[in-house]
C-alpha cells in the first residue's frame, strides 16, 4: 500500500511538473506572439539573396553573452554559431538553411535555420531558428524550442547584422566531434 501511495505520488509529481514546464512555455509562446517586435517581424521579408558571412548576433536585454552571431554558407545552405569565450572564437552547432512557412507563423514565409541535425547534441536538435530580413543587411529572429512534434514554442527575438569585419581573419576554432 505504501509502496502504491509512494509510486502514485510519484507520477503525480511528475505529470504536475510536465504540465507546469508545458504552461509556462505556452505563456512565453504567447508573450513572443504578442511582443511589438511582433509586427516587425510579420512585416520581414525574404530577400532574394541568402545571407553569407558572418552576421553579428544579439538579443534584446541580453548583455554579456558568449554567442557572437552566426557564420552563412549559402552555397551549401549551412550554416555555423560563433561564440566567444576568454578571447577564442569557437565554431559550435551546425545547421542547415531553408526558406519554408513558419512553423509559429504559418502565413508568413520565413529563412528556416535548422540544428536537427546528427553533428549536434540532442538538445540542441529541438531548436529552431526563423528569420527575415526587416532591413538591408538586418534580421529579425525567432528562437523556437519543439519538444511536442508540430507544437512548437517560441523562446525569444533576436537580431542578426551583416558584418564584414568581424571574425574574417580570426582563425574559428573547430572542435572535434563526438
Amino acid at each position: 500500500m505504501a509502496v502504491q501511495r509512494f509510486l502514485w505520488s510519484g507520477a503525480g509529481l511528475i505529470v504536475a511538473g510536465l504540465a507546469g514546464v508545458i504552461g509556462f512555455a505556452e505563456f512565453k509562446t504567447w508573450q513572443l506572439q504578442h511582443a511589438p517586435q511582433q509586427a516587425v517581424f510579420l512585416a520581414g521579408v525574404i530577400p532574394s539573396q541568402r545571407p553569407e558571412g558572418f552576421y553579428t548576433g544579439s538579443v534584446p536585454g541580453l548583455q554579456g553573452s558568449p554567442w557572437q552571431g552566426k557564420r552563412f554558407d549559402a552555397p551549401h545552405s549551412a550554416g555555423v554559431n560563433i561564440f566567444q569565450s576568454k578571447g577564442i572564437a569557437t565554431a559550435q552547432y551546425p545547421f542547415r538553411t531553408s526558406v519554408a512557412p513558419g512553423e509559429l507563423d504559418p502565413q508568413r514565409q520565413v529563412f528556416r535555420i535548422d540544428y536537427n541535425n546528427p553533428q549536434n547534441p540532442w538538445w540542441v536538435r529541438l531548436f529552431l531558428d526563423e528569420v527575415v530580413e526587416v532591413k538591408p543587411n538586418l534580421w529579425l529572429g525567432k528562437l523556437s524550442l519543439q519538444i511536442i512534434p508540430g507544437h512548437p514554442f517560441g523562446l525569444l527575438f533576436f537580431e542578426l547584422k551583416k558584418d564584414s569585419f568581424r571574425y574574417v581573419k580570426l582563425p574559428i576554432y573547430q572542435p572535434p566531434g563526438p
